[in-house]
């Protein structure tokens, strides 16, 4: 194969990549969330992660999760939570979450994953909302 045609197949790959690893959401009115870049594998069927969130205070979260998935052989491993705590303060807010693979896929492995986290926090006193999401490349250790 020529180094051109090797070119073309890798560059798609890389440009995935590196869009995936950015770590913090782009946030609308003050909703804010990121992914930390590492996180640990424990068993090959938890990863524990840490999220920071942050929404503007007196405001109500409407949505906080996460999902993580991997590359295992032909295979995803995945799995989702909830970010749990979540408090609208103004600050931010380092939460610690757990992932458990869903058993309907393999399990996970060390490697790299692709965590992708979302927030969303409404005001009801002024009928304002914002959202915010990121998907991050994560080292599973």
């Amino acid at each position: 194969m020529s180094k051109v045609a090797r070119f073309a197949l890798v560059l798609p790959v890389l440009v995935i990549l590196a869009v995936s690893s950015a770590t913090v959401a782009l946030a609308t009115n003050g909703v804010n969330v990121s992914v930390a870049p590492t996180a640990t594998l424990m068993a090959k069927l938890e990863v524990d992660l840490m999220v920071t969130t942050a929404c503007p205070s007196g405001w109500q979260t409407m949505e906080a999760s996460v999902a993580v998935e991997e590359a295992v052989g032909k295979s995803i491993a995945h799995g989702t939570a909830f970010i749990p705590g979540v408090q609208c303060t103004g600050a931010d807010q380092v939460i610690p979450v757990t992932v458990i693979a869903d058993p309907s896929g393999p399990p996970f492995k060390k490697g790299t994953a692709i965590a992708s986290a979302k927030l969303s926090a409404y005001d009801f006193q002024t009928f304002s909302s914002g959202f915010a999401s990121v998907n991050a490349a994560v080292k599973l250790r």
